[in-house]
């Protein structure tokens, strides 16, 4: 796979979270992550990424995005986002049988 979760992320930032900046915090977490899940697989597929990861992985992001209550500027937050897209890209890789739990614990990114 020829994806990385940076440059998704970046790409999902462009497509919902810039958008909504504008707004402040007025918008729901839960509105804003229905927005994120509209272009979420499109960007996924459309960045290389396999159909078959797209909805675990947008669902967790989206889950994400309920449970942490990020705003639009959240959204635009690289070092959020990214973080959010690693996270989710572990757990779907390792749903996959990708990789194990031992390895995906290796390579989760420092808190």
């Amino acid at each position: 796979m020829n994806i990385s979760s940076k440059t998704f992320t970046l790409s999902m930032l462009a497509a919902s979270g810039l958008a909504l900046s504008g707004c402040g915090d007025a918008i729901s977490s839960d509105a804003l992550a229905e927005e994120f899940a509209k272009t979420c697989a499109a960007e996924f597929t459309g960045q290389g990424g396999p159909e078959s990861m797209a909805e675990p992985f947008c669902d967790c992001s989206v889950d994400q995005i309920k449970e942490q209550e990020l705003g639009p500027l959240d959204l635009v937050n690289e070092e959020t986002m990214t973080k959010i897209g690693e996270e989710c890209m572990l757990g779907v890789m390792e749903g996959e049988g990708l990789m194990d739990g031992a390895a995906a614990e290796e390579e989760a990114p420092a808190e």
